[in-house]
Parts: structure tokens; C-alpha cells; sequence
């Protein structure tokens, strides 16, 4: 039996897009950005030093991190960028101007072949700032 359909149906059946599909891609990419993001901001090559397993804490995608590198030729560099000592110091001032709820907690990523005072000398700076939430990062050996 053949079904015969009114032309206002048939225009009502056109108009109804499903849009399942592409808010299921929205979210695949919102997910796939996320985890990417902490990735993107490592990109200084560094050779961290071991920690056993289970010391110390990834990066919390709900927290704010300002991720500090010390290479190993004595080299800074705030997120991928570069900086020398004034830059550095000038952006621990510009965190310490933040309301404290609002300032994001400082990851020093020192060469695991560093002389510890290049790392002390950057704690010391972020401390004379006023800055509190810092920590050091290592690689699970």
C-alpha cells in the first residue's frame, strides 16, 4: 500500500535536523582540546628528575598553573615562552597582584642535571613576591 503524504508533512520532516551527530563531535573535540592544553604548555625540552611512583600530583585541569622551566644551560621560560630574571620577576609581581583565589599555583620544571640553587634562586623570587602556591615538578620513574 503506498503512502501518500500531504505537502505540509513532508515540509515538516525536512525541517527537523538532527543534530546528535554534530554536538557529539563538539564534544569529542572539547575533550580532546582539554587533555592537549597541559601538553601544549610543556613544549621546553627538559630532562626532569625521577620520583617514585605515586609522589606528587598531575596537573588538575580545573586549576590555574603557570608552568616555570629552568633548562639545563640555566635557561628560563614561563609556559613555551622564554624569558631572562626581570621578565620572570615581572610576572611573579604581576601573580602577586592577583586576588590570592585567582592567582595560579607556580610548577617549576628544573633539568634533572640543574645545580639545585638555579631552582632555589627561582623559589626565592617567587617568594620575595609573596607567592605561596609553588611546586616542583618530576617525572614517575
Amino acid at each position: 500500500m503506498a503512502r501518500s503524504f500531504s505537502k505540509q508533512s513532508r515540509l515538516h520532516v525536512i525541517s527537523e535536523l538532527n543534530v546528535t551527530p554534530m554536538l557529539d563531535l563538539c564534544f569529542v573535540l572539547l575533550i580532546i582540546f582539554m587533555i592537549a592544553t597541559p601538553v601544549l604548555e610543556q613544549t621546553t625540552a627538559i630532562n626532569l628528575p625521577k620520583s617514585d611512583k605515586g609522589v606528587g600530583k598531575s596537573a588538575d585541569s580545573k586549576t590555574q598553573y603557570r608552568f616555570v622551566t629552568i633548562a639545563a644551560d640555566g635557561g628560563l621560560a614561563i609556559g613555551n615562552r622564554a624569558v631572562n630574571r626581570q621578565q620572570l620577576e615581572a610576572e611573579f609581581a604581576q601573580i602577586a597582584a592577583m586576588p590570592e583565589a585567582d592567582q595560579p599555583i607556580i610548577r617549576v620544571r628544573g633539568d634533572g642535571g640543574l645545580a639545585y640553587q638555579k631552582i632555589i634562586d627561582v623559589l626565592s623570587l617567587a617568594k620575595s613576591k609573596g607567592l605561596t602556591k609553588v611546586g616542583l615538578d618530576s617525572e614517575i620513574r
